[in-house]
């Protein structure tokens, strides 16, 4: 009981210091200037060189296509960068269809952007994927990148710094094994030792992984779709706008009922200007 009470213990103590090695390992390999083979000729396996490739192409069906190639990258270890599909609308006409509904008549063109990181040995199998799901290809490019100078020139510029490097070559036994006189890194060098060490990461992480950029479209297509006419369904009948327009009238009427009844003052005063008017003239003709 008391041995599986300390293996309980140890074993994570173990996976902790199993991961730091492998970290250590890998941010080692950043300041390494020992290549495993020669470098002066040009296809020599310690060459670092960065794989990329861009095409173009058309599909029949871009949702199709985008998931077989998603589908493979995930078989062949890699990772799905960036995956964007959109539709672009070329042309849209409403008409009216029925009494209550329009249909909207649209050309559209489906497109796809897609953003592959895969293991640089699977690269030309990505690339003969790639036309076998096309109709059409409008453009494809392959591109090589030999970073290997600049990935020496930023281990080399630690070295002289002072940072000693973290492996060396293993004379006894052949291969490289660690330096036994790495020191620390001065603490004034330490932001340019880690860009350059950063930098030198990210061109390994380039160079084990090619990167393809894929751009698919597919032919213009018609979406027709049916859908309610709001502004006919507004609309009021004849015979209800003849009965309203009647009880308008009606109640216009007796607005202008109660308008004229308001005003009897006014009323008032003009039957008396006229009756004295009347009374007015009789007597003048009376006077003559």
């Amino acid at each position: 009981m008391r041995y599986s009470k300390l293996l309980w213990l140890l074993l994570p103590a173990a996976m902790l210091t199993s991961c730091a090695n492998n970290t250590e390992s890998y941010i080692a390999t950043a300041d390494s200037v020992v290549m495993a083979n020669d470098i002066t000729a040009i296809n020599s396996p310690s060459r670092k060189i960065v794989h990329t490739a861009d095409v173009r192409c058309r599909v029949p069906d871009v949702y199709k296509a985008v998931d077989t190639l998603e589908r493979m990258v995930n078989a062949l270890d890699g990772m799905i960068a960036e995956s964007v599909m959109e539709n672009q609308i070329n042309a849209s006409q409403t008409i009216r269809y029925k009494a209550d509904s329009q249909k909207t008549v649209q050309t559209y063109t489906t497109t796809a952007h897609l953003t592959l990181r895969v293991p640089t040995y699977y690269i030309d199998t990505m690339m003969r994927q790639v036309p076998m799901l096309a109709s059409f290809i409008d453009s494809r490019t392959m591109q090589r990148t030999d970073v290997t100078l600049q990935y020496l020139s930023n281990a080399m510029k630690n070295e002289a710094a002072g940072v000693a490097p973290p492996a060396i070559a293993d004379k006894k036994h052949g291969g490289i094994k660690k330096n036994p006189q790495q020191s620390a890194i001065n603490p004034k060098k330490i932001d340019t030792v880690i860009d350059r060490r950063i930098a030198n990461l990210q061109m390994l992480d380039d160079v084990n992984y090619a990167t393809l950029r894929i751009d698919l479209y597919q032919p213009e297509k018609i979406d027709v779709l049916i859908t309610a006419d709001t502004r006919q369904a507004t609309v009021i009948p004849f015979a209800s706008r003849i009965g309203m327009a009647l009880t308008d009238g009606w109640q216009f009427f007796k607005l202008l009922l109660i308008g004229f009844v308001s005003i009897w003052p006014l009323w008032l005063m003009l039957i008396m200007v006229w009756v004295g008017y009347r009374a007015y003239k009789k007597s003048v003709i009376l006077t003559k």
